[in-house]
């Protein structure tokens, strides 16, 4: 995948955009190089959290530790802990096709026709870079969690240097804005009452037919948490006080606090999930990982 992530970072020289564009280069660069960054950015963290559970996976599986008085047994073959690492690594796995399929769109999208990035998959991109550095930041806080006093050791993968994937939070575009952009196309999209109507139905339909147990269970969330914000917003619009709707809506926003972001948070997974599940079909990778997302979306939103 490495010279097909290269070519897709690639950005297009501004001859090239003369040719395609035939006007001086301008805005279509920039673009594109800030939707390239954030492909890296994406693969960066996943790639950094790969090689800290290569090694912890190494050492897990030489710490030899006592499970009764007479028996001894490798610390990656305890269940909570072969649990956590194969959860990591489906993960781990489930992004990395995720961005292989942006990467190859995004190469074919800059280099074919006029240059444009569909919007389609400029929201991808975006849900990647939001969701690749957090997955990275909490599954190496839970497996230093589970490694003991070798996570303090200068030679183990945990610490300071960890705290680059922190950096990938707003690297080519802060997460939290990047997380408003995808909520406020949502909303956006849903505007109306017949949008509205249909939202409402989906999420009774996919509660009637137990759409909670079943890998469409991040659609479910996503939508019922939808429908929330709709119902929130439009409740503090008219409890502003403000005369300007503009101002109502942003009022509205503000006090709409973490349910936005936790609309935003499973939407990108919902996202990631649906993409590499229709292209590669349904697996126990794209299995664990709508498990573990929708965990997450379930339990109180941490940032």
């Amino acid at each position: 995948s490495r010279p097909l992530a290269a070519q897709a970072c690639r950005s297009p020289s501004p001859k090239d955009v003369w040719t395609l564009r035939k006007r001086p280069p301008s805005f279509l660069v920039i673009a594109q190089r800030l939707l390239s960054g954030r492909l890296c950015i994406s693969d960066s963290a996943i790639a950094y959290l790969e090689g800290v559970l290569g090694a912890t996976q190494s050492y897990a599986d030489l710490r030899m530790v006592w499970v009764d008085k007479e028996r001894k047994m490798p610390l990656a073959k305890l269940p909570y802990m072969e649990k956590m690492l194969d959860t990591v690594r489906a993960c781990v796995s489930v992004h990395k096709a995720f961005l292989l399929l942006l990467q190859r769109e995004f190469a074919e999208a800059v280099e074919v026709g006029d240059g444009e990035v569909p919007r389609d998959l400029a929201t991808r991109i975006a849900a990647a870079k939001v969701e690749a550095p957090e997955l990275a930041i909490k599954s190496i806080s839970l497996l230093r969690r589970d490694v003991g006093s070798f996570g303090l050791m200068e030679e183990s993968p945990f610490g300071s240097a960890n705290d680059v994937l922190l950096c990938c939070r707003f690297a080519e575009g802060d997460s939290r804005v990047l997380q408003q952009m995808l909520v406020r196309d949502l909303v956006r999209a849903h505007t109306g009452l017949r949008p509205l109507a249909g939202l409402a139905w989906r999420v009774v339909r996919a509660w009637l037919s137990g759409a909670l147990h079943s890998s469409a269970r991040l659609g479910y969330l996503r939508d019922q948490q939808l429908l929330k914000l709709l119902w929130v917003l439009r409740k503090y619009a008219r409890e502003s006080r403000s005369t300007s709707r503009a101002r109502k809506e942003t009022d509205a926003w503000l006090r709409a606090g973490d349910l936005v972001y936790d609309v935003a948070k499973v939407h990108a997974q919902q996202i990631i999930h649906s993409t590499v599940e229709q292209s590669f079909g349904r697996s126990r990778d794209t299995d664990i990982f709508c498990t573990m997302s929708a965990t997450d979306c379930m339990l109180c939103h941490v940032y």
